[in-house]
C-alpha cells in the first residue's frame, strides 16, 4: 500500500511540472522593465494562452537570469529580441507607433 501511495503521489508531480513547464509566465505573472521613458511589460499569460512555451523563448533569445533583459528598441525593430515575434507576421509589429502602448505602459 506504501508503494502504491508513493508512486501515485509521484505521478501527481510529474504531471504538475509537466503542465506548469508549458506554460511561458504562468498566468497571473507579469514582469517589468524599467526603461528611460516607460515601464515594458510582459505578461506571461497571454503568450500561453496564445501557446507558447518557455522553451520557445529560453534560453535563446532571452537567458533567465535576472536584470538580462537590456535590449533597444532598435535591435527589437531589426528582429532581435522580441521582435523575432513581434515582426508584423507572426505578432503585432515592433515598429508601429500606434502598438507602442501594447508593451510600453506608464508612458
Amino acid at each position: 500500500m506504501r508503494v502504491y501511495t508513493v508512486s501515485v503521489l509521484a505521478a501527481a508531480l510529474v504531471a504538475v511540472f509537466l503542465v506548469s513547464g508549458a506554460m511561458a509566465v504562468p498566468v497571473g505573472r507579469i514582469l517589468e522593465w524599467k526603461t528611460g521613458i516607460s515601464t515594458v511589460v510582459f505578461d506571461g499569460g497571454v503568450h500561453a494562452e496564445k501557446g507558447f512555451k518557455c522553451s520557445d523563448c529560453h534560453p535563446n533569445p532571452f537567458m533567465m537570469k535576472k536584470d538580462y533583459a537590456r535590449m533597444k528598441m532598435v535591435e527589437i525593430i531589426a528582429g532581435k529580441y522580441c521582435g523575432i515575434c513581434h515582426n508584423g507576421r507572426k505578432a503585432f509589429p515592433s515598429n508601429k507607433a500606434e502598438d507602442c502602448a501594447r508593451c510600453h505602459k506608464h508612458m
